[in-house]
Parts: structure tokens; C-alpha cells; sequence
């Protein structure tokens, strides 16, 4: 009987085993899943598309009526006059391009920053900023369905009014500054292709002083961008599958820990043990241990079949559970004791039957109760 129980717990364990390699390869997966979630994957065969943005932005330099220059209008990357600028014509241009067709929302701002520094001294870059003011000058609403798109446009900036708000803040503060004004083609759009989405930025600046006599216009022109989609994206794009796949991974890890648990607390405890531990754990409060056992000659014995039932005598009659261990890890004897009465409940190892003979002060009732 015990090589049955013996190979009932193995299997038992070889089941938990089973299980635990199944939840671990199944946590593998989720993990994987949702590791290319947050780190796209950059190698190519696994690319949806590529795009690439780029443009431009030109400008011209008009004048006011003159004597000294014939021309209505300087092109770009000449020294111009500050106080001979009527208005500079901003020339706009973007392009996109991709190898799929896309569809694809965003917006085509022109924004000016006015940004004054206060001149303390004669290294540009080390001087601290003291008032910086933003303005969207234009904007239009990029949506396309191909695989390519442009947009162009063109603005007249007037430059009076950024240079009188540097004097009237010079004014008031009554120090030194150098005034600057950037002037920016932003594209910002979102896009989606195969199921994915994706999102982006390009923009083109130039840089106007505002605080020189003669000035000289700096373009900080942008490189071609591009960049791919792949196919690590589509997990992105489920947001709500990718919710399903993060409480899904955590409900895996906690039945792992359980199986773990379960594997490596499992032990080769007999019945008897297991029982005992049981009682012992959940009545300990109730339950007194003892090492000696009473003359049982003395009481009349009645015999009890179920612990509950003992549990309930012990709490009707107000009396504590006796504990004695016959003989370690094979027998105990919970009883208790009401006048000439002796309640008592057994519980043994069903193997244990070669100890009866040893168990020198239960040999006279041994029959009666073992049994």
C-alpha cells in the first residue's frame, strides 16, 4: 500500500512538472510578445515600410523704396540692411515618400520664436536667455491616402513688430540684449500601414537677428529622414489586445509561483502526517500537548471516529483536547476527559501495524481502538 502511495505521489509530481514547463513556455511567449511591444526590432526582414520626409524652407528679402538698392528683393544667404527689410517672403516645402501606400493625418504649422538674451557678454552662446515669446504664423491640415505627398506655401513675415517688442522690453528693463527670431516649418502627422501605426516629426528652421544693423540670415536646414515600420508596430497598435496579453502574462506568473510552491513542498509526508499536521495547524489553541497518558483502566472508554466530533465535545464541555504521541510518526491519541469518561479519537499510520506490540500502555485496548 505504501509503494501505491508512494507512486500516486510521483505522478502527482510529474503532473505539476508537466504543468510548470507549460506555463513557463507560455510565459516565454508573452514576455516575447510583449517585449517587441516596447523595443522595435530593426532588422529588416521584419520591415512593413519605409518613409522618408524631407523639405525646405527658402525665403526672399524684400525692401522698402530706396535709394541705394534698384532690386525689390534679395535672394537668400546675403547681408541685408535691417532697416531697409519691408517684409520676408518664407517659402515652405515638404515632402513625403514611402514604399507602401499610407494613410497618414498631421498638421503643417509655421511657428515664429521671438527669443531675447541679455548681453553680458561678447560670447553669443554663454549669454542667458531672459524672454522668450511663440506664435503660430500659419497651419494647414495634412491628409493623404498614397504613398507620396507634398505641400508648399509661402509667407510674408513683417518684422516691425518683434523688433518693437524687443525695444519696449529693453525699455523697461533698462539692459542690454541681443534679439533673435526662428521661424520654423513643423510637420507633425501620424500615419497607418498593414494594421500598424506610426508617428513623426520634420521641421526646417532659420534664424533672423534682430538686434544688428546689418544682418545675415542662419538656415538650419534639416537632412532627409528616413525610417521604417515594422512589424513590431502591429503590437503597439492593438492597444487593447496588448492590455489582454499584460494581465494575461501577470495571471501566468502567479500560477507559476503556485506550481513552484506546490513542487517543492511536495514531500513524501505518509497520511498520518499530513492528518496530524492538519489538526495540529488549524486547533492549536485547543489542543494540549502531553507526554504521559492516563491509566485508561480507570475511565470507560468511547471511541471517537471523527475528529470534528471530538472538537465539538471539547468546545460543548468546556474541557481542553489532550494530545499524546504513541510512538513518534506512527500513532497519536487525541482525547478528553469528563468524569469517568475518556473520549478519545486515533490516528495512526495504516502501516504501522508492527508497532502495536511496542506500545506497552495501550496493549490491553490496543483491539478496541485501532481497529
Amino acid at each position: 500500500m505504501k509503494k501505491q502511495r508512494l507512486h500516486g505521489k510521483t505522478i502527482k509530481k510529474i503532473a505539476v512538472s508537466i504543468l510548470l514547463v507549460f506555463a513557463l513556455v507560455v510565459q516565454f511567449a508573452f514576455l516575447s510578445y510583449l517585449f517587441r511591444a516596447i523595443s522595435p526590432n530593426n532588422d529588416k526582414s521584419n520591415v512593413i515600410m519605409d518613409y522618408t520626409s524631407s523639405g525646405n524652407l527658402d525665403y526672399k528679402v524684400y525692401l522698402k523704396q530706396n535709394d541705394f538698392i534698384d532690386s525689390t528683393y534679395l535672394n537668400a544667404g546675403e547681408a541685408y540692411v535691417l532697416d531697409l527689410i519691408d517684409h520676408i517672403k518664407i517659402i515652405s516645402l515638404y515632402d513625403f515618400k514611402s514604399t507602401n501606400k499610407t494613410s497618414v493625418t498631421g498638421t503643417n504649422k509655421l511657428i515664429s520664436k521671438l527669443k531675447v538674451y541679455y548681453k553680458e557678454s561678447t560670447d553669443k552662446s554663454s549669454n542667458p536667455e531672459v524672454m522668450t515669446k511663440e506664435k503660430t504664423l500659419d497651419e494647414k491640415v495634412m491628409s493623404f491616402n498614397d504613398n507620396k505627398f507634398i505641400s508648399s506655401g509661402e509667407y510674408d513675415l513683417y518684422l516691425d513688430e518683434y523688433i518693437n517688442i524687443i525695444k519696449e522690453f529693453q525699455n523697461k528693463v533698462k539692459i542690454a540684449v541681443d534679439g533673435y527670431l526662428e521661424v520654423s516649418e513643423v510637420n507633425s502627422f501620424s500615419g497607418k500601414v498593414g494594421g500598424a501605426s506610426y508617428g513623426d516629426t520634420y521641421s526646417n528652421t532659420i534664424k533672423i537677428p534682430l538686434s544688428s544693423s546689418v544682418v545675415k540670415i542662419e538656415s538650419d536646414a534639416s537632412n532627409p529622414k528616413t525610417k521604417s515600420v515594422y512589424e513590431s508596430d502591429l503590437v503597439k497598435t492593438n492597444k487593447i489586445v496588448l492590455n489582454y496579453i499584460v494581465i494575461a502574462n501577470i495571471v501566468t506568473f502567479i500560477i507559476i509561483c503556485f506550481l513552484l510552491r506546490k513542487l517543492f513542498t511536495f514531500t513524501n509526508k505518509t497520511e498520518y502526517e499530513r492528518e496530524l499536521n492538519k489538526i495540529l495547524k488549524n486547533y492549536d489553541d485547543i489542543i494540549v500537548n502531553t507526554r504521559t497518558m492516563v491509566d485508561v483502566s480507570d475511565y470507560k472508554l468511547i471511541k471517537i471516529e471523527d475528529f470534528k466530533e471530538i472538537l465539538n465535545l471539547s468546545r460543548e464541555l468546556l474541557l481542553p483536547i489532550m494530545n499524546y504521541e504513541i510512538e513518534k510518526g506512527k500513532a497519536t491519541c487525541f482525547y478528553v476527559i469528563k468524569d469517568d469518561i475518556l473520549y478519545t479519537y486515533l490516528i495512526y499510520d495504516k502501516n504501522a501495524e508492527e508497532y502495536k506490540n511496542k506500545i506497552y500502555r495501550w496493549r490491553n485496548i490496543w483491539n478496541d481502538l485501532w481497529s
